[in-house]
Order: structure tokens, then sequence, then C-alpha cells
């Protein structure tokens, strides 16, 4: 009698393992596909951690170059316009001053007065010689007194026209574009349309977005509204010690 109740306690037991066997199975189903979402998170949260390391150590390292670079100069050591290699300089009678006042080497100055980014192509052959690696630019005064804002595709699409001129000559050129430097109150009571700086520095802003080779450097606070101790009788040229500050904010943006 004993032997036939034997099969009970068996199918009772089986009966009661099949829930266990479920809820174990349950368990690991959930326990494998969270494994796998935690593993693929943790991956990316690593590699999110490095890119940020790289990025700190990177800025980290411009910064240091500008530190070093400006403590050589406060020192005497070296002069800001000895960190300027391999370059041309477009601009107008602002950037003339540098060749004025023999701070550049004139062959490199691509500037005249009355000049604007409709000048540009003026410099081809220059720009063909010297196949420089570094461009700087600054037009704006005269480019306001004429209003090229109001041209068709306005002063951001005529700035990008004449980078891209450029970089078709130059393609592997890094290119500083400096934001305009206001004038002087005198001088806007001369020509209101030389007011319009910030308007046409948000436009340059647009046209260097528009390229990966293309940095826009603040230059325009170091006017102060037009207040600053820079400015020439005009109000709207610099004073000869002026040029080596300027060039030094545009160092500063360089890699």
């Amino acid at each position: 009698m004993a032997n036939k109740k034997k099969p009970k306690r068996r199918i009772r037991l089986s009966i009661l393992l099949i829930p266990v066997l479920v809820i174990v199975l349950i368990v690991g189903v959930l326990f494998l596909f969270n494994g796998k979402s935690t593993s693929k998170d943790g991956k990316a949260y690593i590699k999110k951690q490095e890119a940020l390391k790289v990025s700190e150590i990177t800025k980290t390292l411009k910064q240091k170059r500008k530190d070093d670079r400006k403590a050589a100069i406060d020192a005497g050591m070296i002069s800001v316009f000895d960190l300027l290699e391999d370059y041309v300089f477009y601009g107008d009678s602002r950037v003339v001053g540098y060749d004025v006042y023999n701070y550049l080497e004139p062959g490199r100055v691509f500037a005249a007065a009355g000049h604007t980014y409709l000048n540009v192509e003026e410099w081809d052959q220059q720009l063909k010689d010297y196949n420089p690696s570094t461009i700087i630019i600054s037009y704006g005064v005269n480019d306001m007194g004429l209003g090229l804002d109001d041209i068709e595709g306005g002063y951001d699409g005529l700035a990008k026209e004449k980078i891209q001129h450029i970089l078709s000559i130059v393609p592997d050129a890094k290119i500083y574009v400096c934001t305009i430097i206001p004038c002087t109150q005198v001088a806007l009571e001369r020509s209101p349309n030389w007011g319009n700086y910030n308007r046409f520095n948000e436009k340059l802003k647009i046209a260097c977005d528009a390229f990966e080779q293309c940095t826009l450097v603040e230059t325009a606070s170091l006017g102060n509204g037009g207040n600053a101790p820079i400015y020439a009788e005009d109000g709207i040229h610099f004073l000869s010690s002026f040029y080596p500050t300027w060039l030094q904010r545009i160092v500063d943006a360089m890699d």
C-alpha cells in the first residue's frame, strides 16, 4: 500500500516545483536583459567620460600654451609678432597700420584704404605665391559705410562667398575673422552707419559658423564701445601702441 502512495507524492512535488521553475526562468531572463542593458549603458558612460577627458585635456593644453606665450612676452623673451608665422592679413586702412608701423612684413599685409570684402580677389596672386596656412581677416568700417548688409544675400552671404573663395585657393588654411572694433562717438557723428557694428558682427558669426576651419575672433570689445584709449584723432584708426594688443587677441584665438 505504501508503494502505491509514492507516485502521488511525486506528482504533488512536481506540481509544486513548476511555479518555482517558472519564477527562476523569469528572473533569469530579466537578469540577462538587464545585464545587457547595464553593460551597454556602462560602455556608453565610459566612452562619454573618455571623450570628456580628452576634451578637458585639450582645453587645458591650449590654455597652458596661451599662458606660456603670455609669460614669455611679459618677460620680454619674445614679441607677440614672433608668434605669427606663415600668414597673410586681409583688411582695410586699419590693418595697413601693421605695415605703416613696421609690425608685420609688408608683403603679407593684404590691405588698403577703402577696402572691404569686395576686394578679396585683388590679392589672389599674392595668396597663391605665399600659400599661407593662416589667414587673418579684418574688414568692417567701409563695409558698414557702404551698407553692404543691404545687398542681396546680406553681409553674411558676402563674407561666406569671399571666405569660400580664399579656401578654393588655400583649402587647408585656417581662417581667423576679427569682429569689427567700433569707432568713437565723434566718428559716428560723421557717419552714423559706423554704429552698426553689432549687427555686422552677428553676420560675421553666421559666415564663420559655415566653415569648420574658420574662427571668429572677438576683437570688438577691445574698443570698449568706442571709449578705449586706442584711437587716433579721427576716431576710426588706431594708435601704434594698440597693434600689439590687437594681435595678441588674435594669436590667443589660434590653436
